[in-house]
């Protein structure tokens, strides 16, 4: 088999990828202008985009599991189609009713997400076995992977712009659920089905290897807790605080589109540059200073009195931050064995964003309590602290990747 022919596993779930989150982009940014629309609360819109965070954290208990039980083909090919599924109960409730609760929003959103968690880590789990035989080097895959993620969170925000003023916003969630359909074919057609062991009910099985797998490995420890630290800020910042600064302050839905698509395309250079960045200097200063360059970031949204100020600042903080998610994922491929990869990758994804779901509502009590500028500043000077505080004791390893 030539290098092209096995390369085509590895190019297929990349794009498999790229679809799904481009989706996943479209919806987080019509999901709190829908919100807004309809409560005009913040504490409302935390609320919503909690229920799209809840489900990431549930994964590291049962969709780990599941991945590991019954393997990672399968479970994406099912998990994106009960996905696309879920997904269109959003548009169709609304199209059906008037007035919908806060309450019934933040199940459907919940709904929605509920899948997805689980399809991304199955993915996941399979590149270092696709990069094997393709030959090419995981810092190479993941910089291509993180770059086509940046690059959906940069085409995201503008195609749900443009689809929210063409056709609506309830319409728009149709192409998530689309988005999902066709990730899952395109598993089931490109991707060769993998040959798994079931496991066995009897076998013992525990409800947290994956947490207790990173809390005892140092790299993935010092990364656990920079990333509870950095999403307990970043999640508040993109779907909460960043929606009400631009469509309440400025006035402007376009604002919010354009500063997304920033963040995304600095995000995008960030990851781009990962292999190169890779060979040039320690991890920690690729990590730790993504995390204080999006500090200062959203610090200055918090000060800057112009939507140009506001756009210097999110491309600011995207730049060093998009090459930290493929170095993330690098560690994890190098560390993690495969028997309990499911697992390690959902729990590692659920301590990070555990916080956020913290952090979400927090934020938007302290919005309504005080005012969006003072919420930000306090934002980004609590991720300066905690990042300096981490890169000093817990630093990442000193080895180059390679």
């Amino acid at each position: 088999m030539n290098r092209k022919l096995r390369s085509i596993p590895l190019f297929c779930s990349i794009g498999a990828e790229f679809i799904s989150h481009l989706g996943n982009q479209i919806a987080a940014l019509t999901i709190p202008i829908l919100v807004l629309q309809y409560t005009h609360s913040a504490i409302a819109t935390g609320i919503a985009a909690a229920g799209n965070i809840l489900p990431i954290v549930l994964a590291a208990f049962v969709g780990g599991k599941t991945i590991d039980r019954f393997g990672a083909w399968r479970v994406s090919i099912v998990a994106d189609g009960l996905s696309g599924i879920s997904v269109l109960l959003l548009p169709l409730v609304f199209l059906s009713s008037k007035s919908v609760s806060p309450i019934v929003i933040f199940l459907l959103v919940f709904v929605g997400a509920l899948f997805d968690p689980t399809a991304t880590a199955a993915r996941q789990t399979l590149v270092p076995k696709f990069a094997r035989l393709a030959g090419i080097p995981l810092t190479k895959v993941n910089g291509y992977r993180g770059s086509l993620e940046n690059g959906a969170d940069l085409l995201g925000p503008i195609l749900g712009a443009v689809s929210i003023g063409s056709i609506g916003i309830i319409n728009t969630f149709f192409a998530n659920a689309v988005s999902f359909f066709i990730c899952a074919m395109v598993f089931a057609i490109a991707i060769p089905r993998q040959h798994h062991r079931v496991c066995q009910s009897e076998e013992k099985v525990d409800p947290i290897a994956g947490i207790s797998f990173i809390f005892q490995h140092s790299q993935l420890r010092s990364l656990a807790v920079s990333s509870m630290a950095l999403n307990f800020v970043l999640l508040p910042f993109l779907g909460l605080l960043l929606p009400i600064l631009t469509t309440q302050k400025f006035a402007s839905t376009a604002l919010l589109g354009i500063c997304l698509s920033l963040f995304g395309m600095a995000a995008t250079i960030g990851a781009l540059s990962f292999s190169n960045l890779a060979r040039l200097l320690e991890r920690s200063i690729i990590y730790y200073g993504g995390l204080l360059l999006i500090a200062i970031a959203i610090l200055l949204c918090g000060i800057v009195e112009t939507p140009t100020g506001v756009m210097l600042s999110v491309t600011i903080g995207g730049l060093l931050l998009g090459a930290g998610n493929p170095l993330e994922q690098t560690i994890l491929q190098e560390v993690v064995p495969s028997r309990i990869a499911g697992q390690v990758f959902t729990a590692h994804t659920a301590i990070s964003f555990v916080a956020g779901l913290i952090g979400l509502p927090i934020a938007g009590i302290f919005t309504e309590l005080t005012n969006i500028n003072l919420v930000l500043i306090v934002s980004g000077s609590f991720l300066a602290i905690g990042s300096a505080i981490s890169w000093y004791f817990m630093p990442l390893s000193n080895r180059k990747s390679g």
